[in-house]
């Protein structure tokens, strides 16, 4: 017997019951935007990242308005997606800025998740995520919707779509705020296996972070070119585009060395491949550095020599 208003068997009717649905639902529209759309809950996100760190890191930023430093934030989102500028931020930067300690500053390019890792939530250095009004929008994305004034959860506009997208512009402001406020040794990490070379040429460390360095608060900058375990060397100290860095440097003044394969660095990354040739720690897998010793090596070597003493002593006795 088929079902009440369908001739058909009654397989086919249940099959049709559940495929019509399906047919008639309306399709998403396209994606508009290359990037990720405004990651869920992102107020909720934002204010928890914010009071975790003024509170519970004990990092001493000063006294600092989760609350204002949202509202200051979130103007951004009342913006057309294309139309963003990193000085919209500014108040922002103003409201969560605070001091970045000597020597703690580690800018890099193409290898985030090392850089977060070695930095172990500021134990040992300060990263621009790491940073108050870095951390709060890091690894997340917003916008407004085009033409419209609810957020856009589909897609948001990067770089390829439009320059003055939401996102690009808040790391812009970031990464200037963060040079600025940055003094003595400063390390940078780069990817010595990317294929497209370890320092792009166009990018946030060449274009937002080296220019508004303040040489007379900068020692020296140290740069570690990390190489991929089992990865390929596309590049390291004194080739490519690395060689196109340390001269650049040089003709802004800055004192500057290089090391491949930066130990403290290269260790972290072997935690997870104890058995590859390329985590064998050895004299032959020595870094190659250029330029003047790092304050690592001198300190190397001083250990080196005072373990010597001590044996030399105990063995007297």
């Amino acid at each position: 017997m088929a079902a009440q208003g369908c001739a058909s068997p009654l397989w086919l009717c249940r099959w049709l019951s559940l495929l019509l649905p399906l047919l008639l639902e309306p399709r998403a529209a396209a994606a508009r935007w290359s990037g990720p759309g405004t990651t869920p809950h992102l107020q909720s996100i934002f204010l928890g990242r914010c009071a975790e760190y003024t509170t519970l890191l004990n990092l001493q930023p000063g006294n600092k308005n989760c609350t204002a430093i949202w509202e200051a934030f979130k103007v951004v989102l009342d913006k057309d997606p294309c139309s963003v500028l990193p000085s919209d931020y500014d108040l922002f930067i103003n409201l969560s800025r605070h001091s970045i300690p000597r020597d703690k500053s580690l800018f890099w390019e193409n290898n985030h998740l090392l850089v977060t890792s070695f930095a172990e939530n500021t134990r040992r250095l300060m990263p621009l995520c790491d940073v108050l009004y870095g951390k709060v929008g890091d690894f997340l994305s917003w916008c407004r919707q085009e033409n419209a004034s609810e957020l856009d959860y589909q897609s948001c506009p990067m770089s390829e779509d439009c320059e003055n997208n939401a996102v690009d512009s808040y790391w812009k402001s970031a990464s200037m705020q963060y040079s600025r406020d940055s003094s003595g040794v400063i390390n940078v990490m780069l990817n010595g296996s990317e294929p497209k070379g370890a320092y792009p040429l166009k990018g946030f460390f060449a274009d937002f972070e080296i220019p508004y360095l303040q040489k007379d608060k900068i020692t020296r900058i140290e740069i570690w070119v990390m190489h991929e375990v089992g990865g390929p060397k596309v590049e390291s100290c004194g080739e490519g585009s690395v060689k196109i860095l340390e001269d650049r440097l040089e003709a802004l003044g800055f004192q500057h060395s290089c090391i491949d394969d930066y130990p403290p660095v290269k260790f972290l990354m072997c935690v997870d491949h104890t058995t590859h040739p390329d985590c064998v720690m050895n004299s032959a897998s020595a870094p190659m550095q250029r330029g003047s010793p790092s304050f690592y090596t001198t300190g190397v070597v001083s250990l080196i020599i005072s373990l010597l003493v001590a044996l030399t002593s105990s063995s007297q006795v």
